[in-house]
């Protein structure tokens, strides 16, 4: 075991992250999922208000997020749990009795409902990239349709992830459906080859069903044959930095959705997707290798500088999350520093340079406890990038490993 003495301090640490390849000192803060406020440049006072979920998780404020991002119309932040992760603030619950998320103030007017909020905003910003076709073309006259269609894609997926009585081929006729549309005007969005509001709509439920069907079901989207204009939809939004500013991953997507949905029905086919995102086959062993998911590929072998910076630059409420697992208890928060600042070494010096530290052997388990939960608590977009998320999760697997310990959520 490597002596206290060899693991730099967080001063030290940040020092050694300030000249890794990659780093930027506003970087963190730049963050979509960080930022409290975005003008495009408008010195004006911004006219919106966007509330949505603390988390970056709720599919209905994504949609609305997506919107403001392409439309570049200035809004402000201001972020609310979801009912599922703890009560609402009071001051929201005055302007929302409901308490549901998104909400949007527009010059004053509170707006709810995710689709209603849209299109005003459509109807509010018209010079602003029009996301909807000029009234009156065939496009638009598609509108409607596809905005049905959607609410029967999501539908026809529930069903079939949470109960045993759904109709036979319902959910993939729903595909079948869908991927026609892509057809009708070219591709490779609905609407044509450029982005438009529907694409904002469908992307949210789209990407939490590439996720959830193969963990649970073991039915793949991304790359299934069955629908070739939906792979060129996804390879489409990929493009675009907006998207993949507020996109999430299958291990974010598939651990949250059951606080949300209920218990969804884990099928034998999909045996071996859940170990792949779970980390149960290796794949968070390290060094990471290349991998496919719904997310995309990733190589697995970049972004250590954002996973570092990040656990650096908040390495006291990182810790102080983290002591959670161990009901908030202060006699370990040394300890749990420690191994954290030794996962921040690993990330910047290699795991060679690392050796796992010497906490006190009867804290041991408990560090490795700490380091496993915060492991599982990673969230994408929220705290990182896809692939810093990777890198952070793999290197608290390892000290995990390296504590003799082989927890698994």
């Amino acid at each position: 075991m490597a002596s206290t003495a060899e693991v730099s301090s967080w001063e030290e640490l940040s020092e050694k992250v300030s000249r890794l390849p990659g780093y930027n000192a506003v970087a963190a803060a730049a963050r979509l999922p960080n930022v409290q406020q975005r003008d495009f440049g408008d010195t004006s006072i911004a006219q919106v208000v966007f509330y949505r979920d603390n988390s970056s998780w709720c599919p209905y404020c994504q949609r609305v997020w997506l919107q403001l991002e392409e439309k570049r119309i200035p809004y402000k932040v201001e972020k609310i749990n979801m009912n599922c992760y703890g009560p609402k603030p009071a001051w929201y619950l005055e302007k929302v009795p409901s308490g549901l998320l998104p909400a949007l103030e527009l010059k004053g007017q509170l707006l709810t409902e995710s689709l209603d909020i849209m299109l005003i905003l459509e109807e509010a910003f018209p010079e602003r990239h029009p996301l909807l076709p000029p009234k009156g073309s065939p496009k638009a006259n598609a509108v409607d349709g596809l905005l049905r269609l959607e609410r029967l894609l999501a539908g026809a997926w529930l069903s079939r992830l949470r109960s045993f009585w759904t109709k036979p081929g319902q959910f993939e006729g729903a595909m079948d459906d869908v991927d026609g549309a892509l057809a009708k005007f070219g591709g490779p969005f609905f609407l044509g080859d450029t982005f438009s509001l529907v694409d904002a709509v469908y992307a949210p439920f789209l990407e939490r069903i590439a996720a959830s069907m193969p963990y649970w079901q073991g039915v793949m989207i991304r790359g299934e044959t069955r629908w070739p204009h939906l792979q060129a939809w996804f390879d489409a939004m990929d493009a675009k930095p907006s998207y993949q500013a507020v996109k999430s991953d299958d291990y974010t997507i598939t651990h949250t959705l059951e606080p949300q949905i209920g218990a969804c029905r884990a099928l034998p086919a999909g045996e071996a997707y859940r170990a792949k995102v779970d980390g149960k086959d290796g794949s968070w062993d390290l060094p990471l290798k290349a991998e496919v998911t719904a997310w995309g590929r990733e190589e697995g072998n970049g972004n250590k500088a954002e996973a570092a910076q990040t656990l650096v630059d908040n390495n006291a409420a990182v810790v102080g999350f983290a002591l959670r697992a161990l009901n908030s208890d202060e006699k370990y928060r040394e300890s749990v520093d420690l191994g954290f600042r030794c996962v921040a070494q690993a990330l910047v010096d290699g795991v060679e340079s690392a050796a796992p530290p010497a906490v006190p052997q009867h804290f041991s388990r408990e560090v490795a406890k700490a380091a496993a939960y915060l492991r599982d608590k990673v969230g994408v977009p929220r705290d990182l990038s896809y692939p810093a998320a990777r890198q952070l999760r793999a290197h608290l697997h390892w000290l995990v490993k390296a504590l003799g310990s082989e927890l698994y959520q």
